[in-house]
């Protein structure tokens, strides 16, 4: 997707691909932290963000200084941002001051979007808001436009056909994290973090679709075993192959389908997710994404 001229190309990349705690765990030294400090590169793990395109993300979380820094992204010509829920490794309402106290340069309004029950913390923090600064501050419509999305609709949203699928993981504010299918010019990305093993109304209406890129999560990256019985609100690997192989068998990943694991948590390396999933016979391949990760057009 070629930008104006002067600008740089941008592709679709991975600005974060941990869980909640990110990799190292400032708090934790167990081996897999341990590792990270001592090798750093892939095995560094920031929170979860994804980069659709130079207008077009999926969540921006705490972390987004530290990327944009690392990664050299600049978000200035972000106009989109999809939510996938209120969680905090998620969603950073500082990016929105952060965004509005720069010194030079001037910016699109941003839509952000929410589904249903989860644009009731935005409402929530409207209020405070105009209680504390007696204003709408950083978030007055000229320069943020809340949306609220509900599953199963299409939005045409920054080119693409969007279409929010219920997942099986909750907040305090809503029931479900969204799974996002975007889609433009025949081609397809389902993108699908705190989903916990998929609802069968996701299956339902995935069936058929022959996804170009699956993105999931690997939250509990337990390898050889399940990481607790009855887990519902996230994956472990067994279930992400359980997960994937319902997929395949619905045709909605085929042999083609690129298929990525993302928001993982520090219960294995990187290498070892690699070298585990490299080794199965599997009729697609599986990809364990790491931070700065970018996935070319074909």
């Amino acid at each position: 997707m070629t930008e104006k001229e002067g600008e740089r190309e941008q592709k679709m990349r991975f600005l974060g691909t941990s869980a909640g705690e990110g990799i190292p765990n400032p708090f934790c030294r167990c081996e897999y932290c341990e590792n990270a400090r001592r090798k750093g590169g892939k095995e560094i793990r920031t929170r979860s963000s994804f980069r659709v395109d130079e207008k077009l993300m999926i969540d921006i979380g705490p972390d987004f200084f530290t990327q944009s820094v690392m990664l050299g992204e600049r978000f200035d010509q972000v106009e989109h941002v999809l939510y996938t829920h209120t969680h905090g490794d998620h969603f950073d309402f500082k990016m929105l001051w952060e965004r509005s106290v720069r010194t030079a340069g001037e910016l699109p309004p941003l839509s952000v979007y929410f589904t249903e029950e989860a644009m009731e913390i935005i409402d929530e923090f409207l209020m405070k808001s105009r209680v504390t600064e007696g204003r709408e501050a950083y978030t007055g419509k000229k320069d943020v436009r809340f949306v609220r999305l509900r599953f199963g609709e299409a939005r045409e949203i920054a080119g693409y056909q969007v279409t929010p699928l219920r997942g099986s993981h909750s907040t305090s504010y809503e029931k479900n994290a969204a799974n996002y299918l975007i889609e433009k010019d025949g081609k397809s990305l389902y993108y699908a973090v705190d989903s916990g093993y998929f609802r069968e109304e996701a299956f339902d209406f995935l069936k058929g679709k022959k996804l170009d890129i699956f993105i999931g999560e690997c939250t509990f990256p337990t390898i050889g075993r399940d990481f607790r019985a009855g887990l519902t609100d996230h994956m472990d690997v067994n279930q992400c192959l359980r997960n994937l192989a319902r997929l395949y068998e619905l045709r909605a990943i085929t042999d083609e389908t690129e298929v990525y694991l993302t928001h993982i948590g520090p219960m294995a390396t990187h290498e070892q997710l690699c070298s585990y999933f490299q080794g199965l016979s599997l009729p697609y391949r599986i990809t364990v994404a790491y931070d700065g990760l970018t996935i070319h057009e074909k």
